[in-house]
C-alpha cells in the first residue's frame, strides 16, 4: 500500500457501461479520505474471455491493462471483486512479468483498501447513522482472494451507527460469471443459488449487500429484494 494522495482506479465493465453509480460512490468515497482519483486508460479485466477460453483476447486485455496501470504508478483500487481477482492473480499467472506482478501488488478490491485505512486508523471515519438491517453475501471471487478479507470488511460496515449487519454464507450464487446469463442455464443456476435466497428470506433484510455485479443480478432474481454494493452504505453513511 503506497502513501501517496494519488490513486487510480479501475471502473470495469459494469461500473463503465451499466452501473455508473458504483464508480461514482467510489470515487466520492475515496475523495472524501483525501485521495485524489486518476482513471487510467483500460480495458475489460478480461475474466469474460478467460472464462470461455479465449486466452488471446485475454491476455490482449490484460497486457493492455498492466501497461496503463504500471504508467500510473500509484496504488489501483476496484470496486468489482472479479477485476479484483483477474488484475491480482490471473494477470501474474498468464503474463509472468515483473510487470504484471508489480501491478497485482498495488491492487486493491475499495472494501479491501477502505478497511486497511480503517487499521492504520487513517479513514475517515466520520459515519453518520445508517438504520438498515443488512445481510452481506462473500461473492466467489473474493474469497478466493482471502476469506480474512471478508472479516475486515464486515468489521468496517458494522462500525458505521444504526447498521446492522449478518453475514450469510450458504454458496454461490449460482450465476457463475456468465454462466448464469445464458438462457439455456437459467434453472439450473437458479437451483444453485436456491438455498442462499431461503436463507436471505429467513432473515428479512432491508437490504443485501454484495460486490458482484452477477451476484447482485442473481440475489435480486431470486429474492425480490434490493441488493447494493457495500460502497453505497458507506456513501450514505458520509451523508453525500
Amino acid at each position: 500500500m503506497k502513501k501517496a494522495n494519488r490513486i487510480a482506479y479501475f471502473a470495469g465493465c459494469t461500473a463503465n457501461y451499466v452501473d455508473p453509480d458504483v464508480g461514482k460512490s467510489t470515487i466520492q468515497v475515496l475523495k472524501k479520505n483525501g485521495f485524489r482519483p486518476v482513471l487510467p486508460d483500460q480495458k475489460c479485466c478480461g475474466i469474460p474471455q478467460l472464462a470461455v477460453g479465449n486466452l488471446r483476447e485475454f491476455l490482449r486485455h490484460a497486457k493492455f491493462n498492466v501497461r496503463s496501470l504500471t504508467e500510473a504508478d500509484c496504488d489501483i483500487v476496484t470496486a468489482c471483486t472479479s477485476c479484483a481477482h483477474a488484475i491480482k492473480h490471473d494477470y501474474p499467472k498468464y503474463l509472468k512479468s515483473r510487470e504484471a506482478e508489480d501491478v497485482s501488488q498495488r491492487t486493491y478490491d475499495i472494501m479491501e483498501y477502505l478497511a486497511m485505512l480503517k487499521a492504520g486508523d487513517v479513514l475517515n471515519a466520520d459515519f453518520q447513522p445508517v438504520k438498515l438491517s443488512l445481510v452481506y453475501h462473500a461473492p466467489c471471487h473474493l474469497k478466493v482472494l482471502g476469506e480474512e478479507l471478508i472479516d475486515r470488511r464486515l468489521e468496517l460496515m458494522r462500525s458505521i451507527p444504526g447498521l446492522s449487519v449478518s453475514q450469510i454464507d450458504k454458496g454461490c450464487c449460482g450465476m457463475g460469471g456468465t454462466f448464469g446469463s445464458k438462457r439455456s442455464n437459467y434453472a439450473m443456476s437458479m437451483m444453485i443459488g436456491q438455498a442462499l435466497f431461503e436463507g436471505i428470506a429467513e432473515l428479512s433484510p432491508d437490504l443485501v449487500a454484495t460486490e458482484c455485479p452477477g451476484c447482485e443480478l442473481q440475489i435480486q432474481q431470486g429474492t425480490g429484494l434490493t441488493v447494493a454494493h457495500p460502497i453505497h452504505i458507506i456513501k450514505q453513511a458520509y451523508r453525500f
